[in-house]
C-alpha cells in the first residue's frame, strides 16, 4: 500500500515547466538584441531621453513659462541655449519640460493600456464564452473609429469642463484617458490571439489535467508567453501615443497653456517661422528623435522576440 502511494504523481510535484523554452529564451533574447546596433543605440537614446526629462530641470534651472519680453525671439546663446520663443521664454527649458509631458503621457497610456487591454485580451482568450463576445465586440466597436479622430472627439467633448474643474492636472489626465481609450482594444485583440494559440499546447494541457487551477495556469504558464509580444506592442504604441498627444496639443485640445508641451510650442513657433525659424525646428526635432528611437527599439525587440529566431 506505501509503493502505491509513494509512486502516485503529486499536483506541486509533477506540474509541467511554463514551457519548454523557459530557461534559454531570455538569454538568447538579450544575446539577439545586443547584437541589434539600431535598437542598442535607440535603446540608450531612450534611456538619455528619460534621463533629460527627470533630472534636465536640475541643471538647466531656466523657467519654461516665464516671458522676458526683452529677449523675444532671440538665437542660441550662453544664457539661452536653444534661444527663446516669441514671449521670450527658454527654448530648452520648455523642450525638457515638454518632454516630460510627453513620457508621462506615453507612461501612463501604456500602463492603462496593459493593465485594461492585456487583462481582458487574457481573460477573453482564455475563458472564451459570453465574455469573450463582450470584449470582442466592444474592441470592434472602437476599431470602427479613427483612433486620433476619436480621441479629439473625446477631448473635445469633455476638456472644457475637466479644464475647469481640476485644472492641468485634469487636462494631463483627459489626454491619457482619451489616447488609452483607442490604445486598448489592439492590445486586447493580439493577447487574446496569443492566449488562444497557447492555451491548447501540452504544457497547458498536462498542467490542467494535474489540478492547476485557472489563475496559476494563466499567470504562471499563459502570462510569460504573453509576455513579448505585450512588451513589444506597448513600445512600438509609444510612438503613436507621443505623436497623438503632439496633435492633440496642436489642436489646442490637450496640455494648455503655460504648460509646455512639444506640439504646443510648434503651434506657436509657426507664424514667427520667417523671424526665428529655430523655434519650429528644435521642438520637431525632438519629437522626431523620440517617435525613431522608440521605433526603432521596438523594431529591435520584435526582431529579438520573434519566436522562429528564438528556437
Amino acid at each position: 500500500m506505501s509503493n502505491s502511494t509513494s509512486n502516485m504523481p503529486s499536483t506541486t510535484q509533477r506540474l509541467p515547466p511554463q514551457s519548454h523554452q523557459t530557461a534559454y529564451v531570455l538569454p538568447l533574447f538579450l544575446r539577439r538584441l545586443m547584437t541589434n546596433r539600431l535598437a542598442v543605440i535607440s535603446l540608450i537614446g531612450v534611456i538619455l531621453l528619460i534621463l533629460i526629462a527627470a533630472f534636465g530641470p536640475m541643471v538647466y534651472t531656466a523657467s519654461p513659462i516665464t516671458p522676458d519680453y526683452k529677449a523675444i525671439n532671440q538665437s542660441p546663446s550662453a544664457e539661452h541655449w536653444l534661444g527663446t520663443d516669441n514671449l521670450g521664454r527658454d527654448t530648452l527649458a520648455r523642450l525638457i519640460y515638454g518632454l516630460r509631458v510627453s513620457l508621462i503621457v506615453a507612461f501612463y497610456v501604456e500602463l492603462l493600456n496593459i493593465s485594461l487591454g492585456a487583462t481582458l485580451g487574457l481573460l477573453a482568450g482564455y475563458f472564451g464564452g459570453l465574455l469573450d463576445v463582450i470584449v470582442t465586440r466592444i474592441a470592434d466597436i472602437l476599431f470602427a473609429f479613427p483612433g486620433l479622430l476619436l480621441a479629439i472627439l473625446v477631448a473635445a467633448t469633455f476638456g472644457p469642463a475637466v479644464t475647469e474643474q481640476f485644472g492641468g492636472i485634469g487636462r494631463l489626465l483627459l489626454v491619457t484617458g482619451s489616447l488609452s481609450l483607442v490604445s486598448w482594444p489592439l492590445m486586447a485583440r493580439l493577447v487574446r490571439s496569443q492566449t488562444l494559440s497557447i492555451k491548447e499546447q501540452e504544457f497547458v494541457t498536462a498542467a490542467r489535467s494535474l489540478g492547476a487551477t485557472d489563475s496559476r495556469i494563466m499567470l504562471t504558464y499563459i502570462l510569460p508567453n504573453v509576455a513579448g509580444i505585450i512588451l513589444v506592442s506597448s513600445t512600438l504604441d509609444i510612438a503613436s501615443v507621443v505623436v497623438n498627444e503632439a496633435v492633440l496639443s496642436l489642436l489646442g485640445l490637450g496640455i494648455q497653456p503655460p504648460d509646455p508641451s512639444i506640439g504646443k510650442m510648434i503651434t506657436d513657433a509657426t507664424p514667427f517661422l520667417d523671424a526665428n525659424p529655430l523655434q519650429v525646428l528644435f521642438p520637431s526635432l525632438a519629437l522626431m528623435l523620440i517617435v525613431l528611437s522608440v521605433s526603432f527599439l521596438g523594431d529591435g525587440l520584435r526582431d529579438a522576440t520573434d519566436p522562429q529566431s528564438l528556437m
